[in-house]
């Protein structure tokens, strides 16, 4: 039975195998190309515009992501060119043409953007059952520490929301960007205009609300921040 939470459909362009739905795990690889005797893609288009090894998608601490792998006719998302042999991350309902039109996919990530019923941290109890550490209830949006609530702005809230989602990984500042500001994008092919020393102070006043426990955001030079727990 094909997995449905993450998968690639086919919009355009015959295939060897006729399949039309291709599902994404965790742990693998989806190759795009054109097949021959020597290789079959695990989406293998017929179209004679489209490179044999056209494009790689690839999952990494749960980001979904393209890259064209120097293909002679380039790879868009959405209308647009990507950059050859660098990663694009993926977002669901994203468009892939490869080779000016000639194969079109659509990637789908149904759980993208949603909340597990409860993620938290393990929670601590002394003697006469109050609640010890850092609290993290997802459902309720809430976070509490040694049991008393602390309140976050929407950016605070935002900013560690995809930290914790996304913890023991490194985010980049683009990501953050893209999640924390999306009112600032005006085009679907740019990211917000946000500068890096907005972000840093964002992070500096969001380790200030967590405490002691702030020092678990860490920076990641050159690349962004993690959540380090």
């Amino acid at each position: 039975m094909l997995n449905e939470v993450v998968y690639l459909s086919i919009n355009k362009g015959e295939t060897q195998t006729k399949r039309t739905k291709i599902s994404i795990t965790n742990n693998n690889e989806i190759l795009l190309g054109r097949g021959g005797r020597d290789l079959l893609p695990d989406v293998s288009f017929i179209s004679q515009y489209i490179s044999r090894r056209h494009a790689l998608i690839r999952v990494e601490c749960g980001n979904y992501y393209i890259i064209d792998l120097m293909s002679k006719h380039g790879t868009e998302i959405n209308n647009t060119s990507i950059e050859k042999n660098k990663p694009f991350m993926l977002k669901d309902k994203d468009i892939i043409s490869l080779a000016k039109g000639s194969g079109i996919l659509t990637f789908h990530h149904n759980t993208e953007n949603s909340l597990d019923r409860t993620l938290e941290l393990p929670i601590l109890q002394n003697q006469i059952g109050d609640l010890v550490g850092l609290i993290i209830n997802m459902e309720r949006r809430e976070i509490l520490i040694d049991g008393v609530q602390i309140y976050l702005t929407s950016k605070d809230t935002g900013l560690f929301w995809l930290l914790h989602k996304k913890r023991g990984c490194a985010v980049s500042y683009d990501e953050i960007k893209i999640n924390v500001w999306p009112e600032r994008i005006l085009h679907e092919s740019e990211k917000p205009d946000v500068g890096r020393e907005e972000i840093n102070m964002l992070v500096y006043r969001l380790r200030k609300k967590l405490g002691k426990y702030g020092q678990s955001i860490v920076s990641v030079p050159r690349y962004g921040y993690m959540l380090d727990l």
